[in-house]
């Protein structure tokens, strides 16, 4: 801990915010945690956290519903000083981040539950070698005390369950690399969170109605389903009145009955504490996850693409999307060959089926293929060769398509094997389910103005790609969208 009478007001504050000592932490308790991890990667500590995860919640043999029943403030506390002791603010989170290469590697920016984000990831991960997530986790160090888990960890109880559901599901695809969750860059340099900041808040004042309306209709949707959710945790007494007041002609048998439904639907929805609400303030936490100019800092950093299930996030992607001066887009021909095709993507699976496929290389042949295409969009092709290319990918995805249909098949039986062998799970409706594979990739991909400045002044040129050249929409609500 450094000597608080020693720091100037002016200096930098030890925290590493990169904010002068008199604008952050200046009044305030200054907790500093070492570094003991420097020149570890990201992968090694993420796996140190698993573990500690591992340990604080079940380390006495705990199922999942005792676990979330002795799910207890202190145990929350713990989690994050974990987290705080593997990531302290003054972390160089540039430094840690993976560097392009060949992989086909994809930077996930849809929704960001982490319950959505492990579904997504399920749904779209036969799809390629590598996904790139914003951690869920929070950076306790870089919040205000009054926020931060580590000093209110009685608020953060319910989030807390939504997050050990996202690590244990998660644990073998971080273990193996097939899933890399970096914590945001914005949390660990101060300056980087601002220009982003100033930068998004400029795009949403340029297009303020439209996006307003698009926000409100998203609230709408996610305000029932917390709603829904809220109510099964109200407290007997009070649901019990609420039901009298919708139906008020219900004996007080046929209310008995509401009630033991209500509560059998709490005990059995493995994300919700079985339990009240206390009188306790619980923080319902939006995460951001990687908005549009994050999302392009990090794939030009990393060398991947971006791949949404978002249409609020794609539109945002396709307003990034940079055209040649004649508006031509030579990889038009692949891009509309891939729109006419439906896609299977696994759905409702338990997260250890969807590994066990990847271990099993199921559908690699249809990765190559994707791979062949990623390495060719990265090269500097001339118009006339990338048409070329366009061309030739899209004759060869007929077949290689033909191929992933009778792959799909094999899967179709597996996971019949899987429901009903020893670990077999119960309920699973709909394991498989139809939707669109949208790849956009225009002429001089996807960039906005400033993301290149952000990058040299951390990187070396030769270090971060001038764009990202592709993204993907991992569309299950409409098919065969038209080019626009």
């Amino acid at each position: 801990m450094p000597n608080l009478h020693e720091i100037g007001r002016n200096d930098r504050c030890p925290c590493g915010s990169g904010l002068k000592y008199k604008k952050c932490h200046i009044g305030r308790t200054l907790q500093v945690f070492p570094e003991p991890f420097k020149g570890r990667s990201i992968r090694e500590r993420n796996i140190i956290l698993l573990n500690a995860i591992t340990d604080i919640f079940f380390g006495k043999g705990e199922d999942w519903n005792e676990m979330r029943n002795t799910l207890t403030e202190d145990k929350v506390r713990e989690l994050y000083k974990i987290v705080a002791w593997l990531w302290p603010p003054q972390t160089d989170i540039t430094s840690l981040l993976p560097k392009p290469s060949k992989t086909l590697r994809g930077l996930y920016t849809g929704d960001t539950r982490p319950q959505d984000i492990l579904k997504n990831i399920v749904r779209y991960s036969l799809y390629t070698e590598e996904i790139i997530v914003v951690s869920p986790f929070l950076a306790p160090l870089t919040m205000k005390e009054e926020f931060s888990p580590l000093y209110n960890p009685s608020k953060y109880r319910a989030d807390t369950l939504e997050l050990i559901y996202f690590a244990v599901a998660l644990t073998p695809w971080i273990e193996t690399g097939i899933v890399n969750m970096i914590p945001n860059p914005m949390d660990f340099d101060y300056r980087l969170r601002k220009e982003i900041y100033s930068m998004a808040t400029a795009r949403y004042e340029a297009n303020k109605e439209e996006f307003d309306k698009e926000i409100i209709a998203i609230a709408h949707v996610e305000g029932e389903h917390e709603y829904k959710r809220m109510m099964m945790r109200m407290p007997v007494d009070s649901f019990r009145k609420r039901i009298k007041e919708f139906k008020p002609n219900l004996s007080k048998a046929e209310v008995d009955k509401h009630v033991e439904y209500f509560l059998k639907q709490r005990r059995n929805d493995p994300l919700l504490l079985d339990e009240e609400m206390s009188s306790t303030t619980e923080m319902k936490i939006k995460r951001m996850g990687a908005n549009l100019e994050l999302g392009l800092y990090l794939g030009q950093a990393t060398g991947s693409y971006l791949y949404t299930n978002s249409t609020f996030q794609w539109k945002e992607i396709m307003s990034a999307k940079q055209q040649t001066t004649d508006d031509s887009d030579e990889w038009t021909p692949l891009t509309r060959a891939f729109q006419s095709l439906d896609f299977t993507f696994l759905n409702n699976v338990d997260a250890r089926f969807a590994y066990k496929l990847k271990e099993e290389g199921r559908l690699g042949g249809f990765r190559n293929y994707l791979r062949k295409i990623w390495r060719k969009i990265e090269e500097d092709n001339s118009p006339t060769q990338a048409n070329s290319a366009a061309r030739e990918f899209s004759d060869e995805l007929q077949d290689e398509y033909r191929k992933t249909k009778e792959e799909w098949a094999k899967i179709d039986k597996s996971i019949v094997k899987f429901m009903t062998g020893p670990r077999g799970i119960a309920t699973i409706l709909s394991p498989l389910i139809l939707g669109g594979l949208d790849w956009r990739i225009p002429a001089l991909g996807f960039s906005v103005l400033g993301i290149g400045k952000l990058l040299s002044a951390r990187y070396k040129r030769n270090e971060f790609k001038a764009n990202v050249p592709l993204a993907v929409l991992l569309d299950l609500e409409k098919k065969n969208r038209k080019l626009k």
